[in-house]
C-alpha cells in the first residue's frame, strides 16, 4: 500500500503504518493538552494509550491472519490506519467454516486481552470495592452496581493519569472492539461471520450479497446516528463500511466468475513466437502488423523466455531498437495449464508481476494468456450476474 511505512515483520506478515495514522496521535496529544488541568503529562498519556490501543489492533489483525494462514490462506500485510487496522489478504480459506473461524479469531483476541487486563485491574480496584458487594455478587442487582462503580472509578482514575487508568482504558477499549467488530456489518468481522453462516446453506455469492445488504443497511444507520450525535469518527466508519462492502462484493463476484472459467476457454493460441536473436525493431514490426503485445520466446521447440509489452517499452527506453530479445526477455516466469482456472492464472499474474503467461500442456507451448484476456472474459461472463 502506498504512503505506508514498514514497522517490521511477524510470521512473514509485514506490519505497516499509513502516514495518515500520525494524525490520530496528534489528535490524542491535542486532546490531552486541551483538557481542564491538562499539560504535557496528559498529552503523553493520550499518545501512549493510543499507541497501546493500536498494539491491540495489530494483535486483533494477527489473530485473523494467523488463522487464515493455518487454513491455507495468504496474507500480504497489516496496515494501521486512523480508523483501525486492515489485514490485506491475497486469498482466504475456501471452506465457509474456515472463514467463520478466521472472522471470529480477531474479536476473540480482544476478549482474551480484556480478560487478562481484568485480572490485572482487579487487585488495583479491589480495595476500593465495598466488601459486602463482593460477597453478594450472586445477586443480579449487584452486577449492575459493580458495573456502574467501575465506570465511575474509570473516570476518576483518568483524571489522575495513573497506570490503573491506562489498564482500565485498554480493558474497556478491547471489550468494545470485540463487541463492535461482531456487529453484522460486512465486511467487518461480524459481517464475515454472517456470510460464513449463510454460506453453509447458500451458495457463496448469494451469501455474500445478503451480507453486503445487511452491512450497508447498518452502515446507513450508523452514519445517521453519527450525524445526529456529531460523531465524525462514527460517520467515517459508516462510510468505510458502506463502500468497502460494495468493493468486497465485486471482488467475490470476480472470484466466483473467474473460478468457473478455464484457461483453455480464452487461450490465445495464435500468438507468434520470437527468437532470442530477434531485435526489438523486429518485435515492433510484428506487433504493429498483428496487434500482438506479448510473445513467447522459443529456441527451437523449447520455451526459453517471455517478452511482454512492458518489457519492450522499458528496453526501448534503455537500449534502443537494436537490442536482442534474449537480453531483455523474462527468463523466470510461472506457467499455467489449459485446465487451470482463470482465477488461478490471475493470481499468478498478480504474484509474478508478469502480465502474460505461457500456457503449456506438458512441454508443448499452446500459447499465451494475458491480463487483458482474463479481464475481457470476466466482463463478458459477469454481465448476466450484474444484470
Amino acid at each position: 500500500m502506498s504512503w505506508s511505512i514498514k514497522l517490521g515483520t511477524i510470521k512473514g506478515i509485514e506490519i505497516r503504518v499509513h502516514v495518515t495514522f500520525f494524525i490520530i496521535l496528534i489528535w490524542a496529544a491535542a486532546e490531552g493538552l486541551s483538557q481542564s488541568g491538562g499539560g504535557w503529562g496528559r498529552a503523553i498519556f493520550g499518545v501512549l494509550s493510543t499507541c497501546l490501543l493500536f498494539v491491540c489492533v495489530v494483535l486483533h489483525e494477527l489473530g485473523h491472519s494467523l488463522v487464515a494462514i493455518h487454513f491455507g490462506g495468504r496474507v500480504r500485510n497489516i496496515i494501521l490506519l486512523p480508523i483501525g487496522g486492515v489485514a490485506q489478504m491475497e486469498s482466504l480459506p475456501d471452506k465457509p467454516i474456515h472463514e467463520l473461524l478466521v472472522a471470529i479469531a480477531g474479536p476473540a483476541v480482544n476478549f482474551v486481552i480484556a480478560t487478562v487486563l481484568m485480572l490485572i485491574a482487579l487487585p488495583m480496584i479491589r480495595a476500593e470495592i465495598p466488601t459486602g458487594l463482593l460477597v453478594t455478587l450472586s445477586s443480579p442487582r449487584a452486577w449492575y452496581v459493580l458495573i456502574a462503580f467501575v465506570v465511575r472509578l474509570l473516570f476518576r482514575l483518568l483524571d489522575g493519569i495513573d497506570w490503573r487508568a491506562l489498564v482500565l482504558y485498554l480493558l474497556g477499549a478491547n471489550a468494545s472492539l470485540g463487541i463492535f467488530n461482531l456487529l453484522p456489518a460486512f465486511p467487518m468481522d461480524g459481517g464475515r461471520v454472517l456470510r460464513g453462516l449463510l454460506a453453509l446453506w447458500l451458495d457463496y455469492l448469494r451469501a455474500t450479497r445478503i451480507a453486503i445488504n445487511v452491512g450497508q443497511s447498518l452502515a446507513v444507520i450508523l452514519g445517521f446516528f453519527g450525524i445526529l450525535t456529531a460523531n465524525w469518527m462514527l460517520m467515517l466508519i459508516a462510510v468505510f463500511i458502506f463502500f468497502s462492502a460494495g468493493q468486497e462484493g465485486r471482488v467475490v463476484e470476480a472470484r466466483v466468475v473467474l473460478g468457473n472459467l478455464r484457461v483453455e476457454q480464452v487461450l490465445n493460441s495464435q500468438a507468434p513466437s520470437l527468437s532470442p536473436l530477434h531485435s526489438l525493431a523486429h518485435v515492433l514490426d510484428v506487433a504493429s502488423h498483428l496487434r500482438q503485445a506479448n510473445f513467447p520466446v522459443m529456441q527451437g521447440t523449447r520455451l526459453v523466455g517471455v517478452l511482454t509489452q512492458d518489457d519492450v517499452l522499458a528496453a526501448l527506453h534503455q537500449y534502443g531498437v537494436e537490442v536482442r530479445v534474449g537480453r531483455v526477455m523474462r527468463r523466470q516466469f510461472p506457467i499455467v495449464r489449459p485446465t487451470d482456472t482463470l482465477l488461478h492464472a490471475r493470481q499468478l499474474i498478480a504474484q509474478s508481476g508478469i502480465k502474460a503467461l505461457p500456457v503449456m500442456n506438458g512441454s508443448v507451448v499452446l500459447g499465451l494468456i494475458s491480463l487483458q484476456d482474463i479481464d475481457a472474459a470476466y466482463l463478458l461472463s459477469a454481465t448476466p450476474h450484474l444484470a
